[in-house]
């Protein structure tokens, strides 16, 4: 008898601890699986930290597994996510630069933006897959990609007879499918609010590259009279994009997130519906100050500093600089120039 209650103890210890293993284990398998599920976020995380060179075959990201499979079979696909990273910070400082955010993907301390769905959140998705599909389109009409080459585009109905639609269009359709792979931005099945939030915010990205597309025309005829002329497809400027995506920062729109991710319905109603059109940004939080990442900045002028140095002031640095001055042509005849040089003094404004 004593045997058989020794065994009976151990037969329920045994028990128990299968119970509490199944338990503990599903929530490290849920965690992990929570944690691989946004590959956006983690492309954006790396696109707007500084650069390292990565081991992997995406070179400059350390990508996921599905990720170094696309750089390792699609040839040029590396560089094209290189210039889109360069593209992406470059554009976005550019647009922030006198504002209190300037692309840093820092708050205060160890926190930073990715953290939760703040408007700078959003905004950096955006911008990011904005700049795969922009820098992807142009390396397939480049000839830089081996899976793509100029896009067939149909000739418009509109054109006259003289036009010849021809020419070496921008690839934005493979730019855009190229995008949606790599930052696996096909809707989620389990309806996590936050994954369907990034999801519409960099589906606006790449529909705001889409909206730069114009015609250019070549002309050809006697003595440049432009009797014909070969037309072609082509992205703007990626300043244009970056421009278009700081109007809609300005006025995202905040939603309010819902807790149970056991149900579809946890997405809000604007970010599931079939027939989204993608022109609006959305946020979960209240953006932090960011006051903590100004101290040094410079103003563009003292009412700047006023908002840019959060109340702490700013100091002024009298600039010398040497520019030419007082041209005028040679003995009063055409066509030699000569110039004056001449001190500039420019007032500087940075925060304490």
């Amino acid at each position: 008898m004593e045997l058989f209650g020794t065994k009976m103890v151990m037969l329920s210890v045994l028990l128990l601890s299968v119970i509490w293993c199944i338990s503990e284990c599903n929530d490290i398998i849920n965690s992990s699986s929570k944690e691989t599920s946004l590959p956006a976020k983690n492309t954006v995380m790396a696109v707007f930290s500084p650069m390292t060179k990565s081991p992997g075959p995406c070179r400059y990201l350390s990508g996921t597994r599905r990720q170094n499979h696309q750089c390792r079979r699609d040839v040029g696909l590396p560089e094209a996510i290189k210039e889109a990273r360069r593209l992406a910070v470059t554009h976005c400082e550019e647009q922030f630069r006198y504002d209190r955010w300037n692309c840093s993907i820092e708050t205060r301390g160890k926190r930073n933006i990715f953290k939760k769905v703040y408007r700078e959140t959003a905004f950096v998705h955006a911008l990011t897959a904005a700049a795969i599909t922009h820098s992807v389109a142009r390396a397939c009409a480049e000839g830089k990609m081996s899976k793509c080459q100029c896009a067939s585009e149909k000739r418009p109905e509109a054109t006259r007879l003289a036009w010849k639609w021809g020419g070496c269009s921008d690839n934005v359709k493979h730019g855009k499918r190229v995008t949606r792979n790599f930052l696996e931005l096909q809707p989620g099945a389990d309806g996590d609010p936050v994954a369907e939030m990034l999801r519409h915010d960099s589906e606006v990205g790449i529909e705001a590259v889409t909206s730069t597309m114009n015609d250019r025309c070549k002309c050809h005829g006697v003595s440049g009279s432009c009797s014909l002329k070969t037309c072609w497809r082509k992205l703007g400027d990626f300043n244009a994009t970056a421009a278009i995506l700081r109007t809609k920062y300005h006025h995202a729109i905040r939603k309010i997130p819902i807790n149970n991710k056991t149900s579809r319905r946890a997405a809000p109603k604007e970010l599931r519906d079939r027939d989204t059109t993608y022109d609006q940004l959305y946020y979960f939080e209240t953006s932090p100050t960011f006051c903590s990442v100004t101290r040094g900045r410079r103003c563009v002028h003292p009412d700047n500093c006023a908002t840019l140095c959060c109340g702490r002031g700013y100091t002024t640095k009298v600039i010398k600089t040497i520019e030419k001055c007082r041209c005028r042509f040679t003995n009063g005849r055409c066509c030699q120039i000569v110039c004056d040089y001449c001190d500039k003094y420019e007032d500087r404004y940075y925060c304490k």
